[in-house]
């Protein structure tokens, strides 16, 4: 049940953040729902699923814009191993944490991005363009990963697919 809901949260998280438009002055990043998604699952104790997500999110993020296989799901699944690594150390059930787990990995994910695709010459940047972007990101990220977590928890909740660790 836990992989279904993971496969039903990526396609929908795929299609709402194809959907959600993006804005001039965010330096036209897009909302990071993929990316909260990946980070529910990174913060799960179950390494399978994150590693998934983090595979099925980017190949799903790249398909849906000009940037090649591959790519963001390499970046994600680096930023799903740091997460998993500090999940112990932190409390994974807190809005503050999940908002800055966002701001941070987001603003991760396209600086990553932004230098891989910069490096393959198939987007060009200024400074202050990707420094718009990168902040926009940045706050994206903080107000979509809480969001994304709450429905995700209450959707495995409802389910009965938390257990004693999430109470």
């Amino acid at each position: 049940m836990k992989t279904m809901v993971m496969i039903f949260a990526l396609l929908c998280g795929a299609v709402l953040q194809a959907l959600v438009p993006n804005w001039r002055v965010m330096g036209q990043a897009h909302v990071p729902v993929l990316l909260g998604i990946v980070l529910y699952y990174a913060f799960s104790p179950d390494r399978g699923l994150m590693w998934t997500a983090a595979v099925l999110a980017g190949l799903l993020q790249d398909a849906l814009g000009p940037i090649p296989l591959g790519y963001s799901s390499f970046c994600f699944c680096l930023v799903a191993l740091v997460v998993s690594r500090v999940r112990e150390d932190v409390f994974a059930h807190e809005v503050f944490l999940h908002a800055g787990a966002g701001a941070l990995s987001a603003g991760a994910v396209t600086l990553a991005l932004s230098v891989l695709l910069m490096n393959d010459q198939a987007v060009i940047l200024s400074a202050g363009r990707l420094a718009l972007k990168l902040v926009g990101s940045a706050l994206l990220g903080a107000v979509t990963a809480p969001a994304v977590f709450h429905a995700l928890e209450g959707t495995d909740r409802m389910l009965g697919n938390l257990g004693e660790e999430a109470a």
